[in-house]
């Protein structure tokens, strides 16, 4: 059965392809995407399961999500493209690269989950609902309040730097981009788990790193451990940004894709 994968496109060129986080959508690519399409096509799908995509299977297997995308992305693509895949998305962009090399050209990661697996297993199911019931009140709370930067600053703590300084419809938009998503529970429980390091070490795709440098949510020390993984990844870092660049620095988040992609051209 073929999985509805919903996929905004814009640009023309060479195929980019741009993987989002935990409890959001690919309009997280919002302000970064139409930057990049000035000299690419530029595919942004939501995450099976997430967003305006159907699940794929009854819980959140990576591999599972890895080959719906690969499928719907390919098709799209018209052949290989240029795989960046942030924070969940980054763990799926490992697994898409790992099981279908002959698609990923080059692969950045940034601020990528599933490298440090939780040190309490058996609570990472506890965990996933509560988080889930979380994300829900945080949703209905921020939609609604989005406009006072001090309810900013206390729901985007870690994941933006300045969060007084985004507007409040960005900030809308991450409050509101969790509805619709059927799996949250399930893929944080997974990536929380989940220990990407051996198979990351396997992976013989040109490999680029992009960081917050105030990221919380995947701490910068993260960042050290991969580099020991892979030495050759080229990286880029960038400053009074946290967990989502792509839209508190767009510009600067940009710009950094760009390096990172001729640095492994």
């Amino acid at each position: 059965m073929t999985v509805k994968v919903a996929i905004d496109a814009r640009g023309s060129g060479e195929p980019l392809v741009l993987l989002h986080g935990l409890g959001a959508s690919r309009l997280v690519w919002r302000r970064a995407a139409p930057r990049l399409a000035r000299e690419r096509l530029v595919l942004a799908p939501d995450l099976p399961g997430l967003g305006g995509s159907a699940p794929a299977g009854s819980g959140f297997d990576l591999d599972e999500v890895a080959g719906v995308l690969a499928g719907a992305l390919s098709e799209r693509a018209g052949g290989p493209f240029d795989l960046l895949g942030t924070s969940l998305g980054g763990a799926v962009a490992v697994h898409l690269a790992a099981g279908y090399p002959e698609l990923v050209r080059r692969l950045i990661l940034a601020a990528p989950a599933g490298f440090t697996p939780w040190r309490f297993p058996v609570a990472v199911s506890g965990v996933g609902a509560v988080s889930d019931r979380v994300i829900a009140a945080r949703r209905v709370v921020g939609a609604r309040l989005a406009g006072s930067a001090t309810v900013r600053r206390a729901l985007l703590w870690g994941t933006v730097a300045e969060p007084g300084r985004l507007s409040a419809g960005d900030a809308r938009m991450v409050f509101e981009a969790s509805g619709g998503s059927e799996r949250i529970a399930a893929a944080l429980s997974v990536v929380l788990r989940a220990d990407l390091r051996p198979l990351l070490q396997k992976l013989d795709v040109p490999l680029g790193l992009i960081w917050g440098e105030q990221d919380r949510v995947v701490p910068i020390s993260t960042l050290s451990l991969i580099r020991g993984l892979r030495p050759d990844a080229v990286v880029e870092t960038i400053p009074r940004a946290a967990h989502i660049p792509q839209l508190e620095r767009p510009v600067e988040f940009v710009v950094a894709a760009r390096r990172v992609l001729d640095g492994l051209a």
